[in-house]
């Protein structure tokens, strides 16, 4: 079986029944989420991550979650769905980025932003002098809403870009179908409010002084004047190397002399934040900062695993950086201890008599489970975490740093490549 093969190649056999009971809904998941789940073992060897700290929650997620997030569960693409709060650190890392100030109207774009847009709105903000430009290529000319909430987004053509339903959809087919007829109805005037409601042009809604949206992607927009900033998290991880040497070639294009390009992958409320940082220099874009935060070193999140390629540059960086730190002994047993503690503060993920992680309460409600990676977060960078973990690097040769949002920092420097895996990926 699957299970044992993963078991014994990327955890010596170890992996505890409960453990192995979350992840059996792997054994017959479809091949684009076993490929994600494959990765995320050996990204979990790579950091260092063993049995034991493989909490009942972190398997949970990648049990259930992976398979109801992958493409194939979408029909082949994943909703642009983003949530309020999740790049705050980042808006506070470009405000207080010490490499470019911009010398005339300052310009920030928000690539792959999502809808509702709501990084963006909080970007606008907390950059309130800042011209703020939120770009997404699914942005559609028609928003229709059916009587449960549930919303799809066409193009002027009526055809469907996107539907957000839920977490998980069994039949595309049918719910894009009802999505098209409830369109068409509302647009006729057959459908009364009851049934839905349609928005046209629904991302004007959303605009203020300084925010605006467009339709468009990578190699599909650009900036009269060009951009100070480029954000484009959460975009990359679905994605393979190729498709990034692209976007980062466009993005010089884009960039003012200094600008900041800014990609890579994060969770709610910034956790889980692994990103690289470019500069535009007169040779084109430089990688000036590689960062990651600090529960990250033994995260509970599926986030800091979550990619559909094996070569995704901040996975392989982040888990890259997190093995060299746990293998210094002395930190990684003072780190385990204070994060045991507090979980078991928490009343999650708390270490049973067996030396395994456990999972979440049963019925614990989902914004509580959100809420437990920021307050660790938090509390580690606090106690000086964040910066113990750079001095760990820095004796192992690094150049790193404890950035200024209190992310764990470095001088990129490029990882070796993934080993291959069991189940064959992207």
């Amino acid at each position: 079986m699957i299970l044992d093969r993963w078991n014994s190649a990327y955890f010596d056999g170890r992996l505890s029944p409960a453990v192995l009971a979350e992840l059996a809904a792997l054994t017959d998941a479809s091949p684009d989420a076993q490929a994600l789940a494959d990765r995320a073992f050996r990204l979990m060897r790579r950091a260092r991550v063993g049995a034991a700290d493989f909490s009942g929650l972190t398997a949970w997620m990648i049990g259930f979650s992976a398979p109801r997030t992958v493409p194939s569960a979408w029909s082949g693409s994943v909703p642009p769905v983003t949530m309020s709060g999740r790049h705050g650190k980042i808006d506070s890392y470009v405000a207080g980025n010490p490499w470019h100030t911009p010398v005339r109207d300052a310009v920030f774009v928000d690539l792959g932003c999502g809808f509702p847009p709501f990084t963006t709105i909080d970007t606008a903000k907390r950059l309130p002098t800042w011209r703020v430009i939120g770009v997404d290529p699914a942005f559609g000319d028609y928003l229709v809403y059916d009587h449960a909430g549930a919303y799809a987004s066409f193009a002027a053509d009526r055809r469907l870009l996107y539907y957000q339903a839920g977490n998980y959809e069994p039949d595309q087919a049918a719910t894009s179908a009802r999505f098209r007829a409830l369109l068409d109805s509302l647009l006729d005037g057959s459908a009364s409010a009851e049934e839905g409601e349609l928005v046209r042009d629904p991302v004007r809604q959303y605009e203020s002084d300084n925010l605006t949206l467009a339709r468009g992607g990578i190699g599909e927009f650009t900036v009269d004047g060009g951009a100070d900033v480029i954000r484009c998290m959460n975009v990359f991880m679905y994605f393979d190397h190729p498709f990034r040497e692209r976007a980062l070639e466009w993005a010089s294009s884009v960039l003012r002399p200094g600008g900041l390009f800014i990609c890579g992958s994060n969770w709610t409320e910034s956790v889980a934040s692994r990103y690289t940082v470019y500069q535009k220099t007169a040779s084109g874009l430089v990688a000036r900062e590689f960062a990651f935060s600090v529960e990250n070193l033994r995260p509970i999140e599926l986030a800091p695993w979550y990619a559909l390629h094996d070569d995704n540059l901040e996975n392989l960086a982040n888990a890259s950086a997190v093995g060299t730190i746990r293998a210094d002994d002395e930190f990684r047993e003072r780190f385990d201890t204070r994060m045991d503690a507090l979980l078991a503060d928490l009343g999650v993920c708390m270490r049973g008599p067996d030396g395994y992680l456990g999972g979440a309460p049963e019925g614990m409600p989902t914004e509580e489970l959100s809420g437990l990676s920021p307050v660790l977060a938090a509390r580690l960078d606090a106690e000086g975490f964040a910066s113990d973990a750079a001095e760990v690097l820095r004796a192992a040769g690094y150049d790193a740093w404890r950035n200024h949002v209190g992310h764990v920092a470095m001088r990129p420097v490029t990882p070796p490549p993934l080993e291959p895996g069991l189940v064959t990926g992207r």
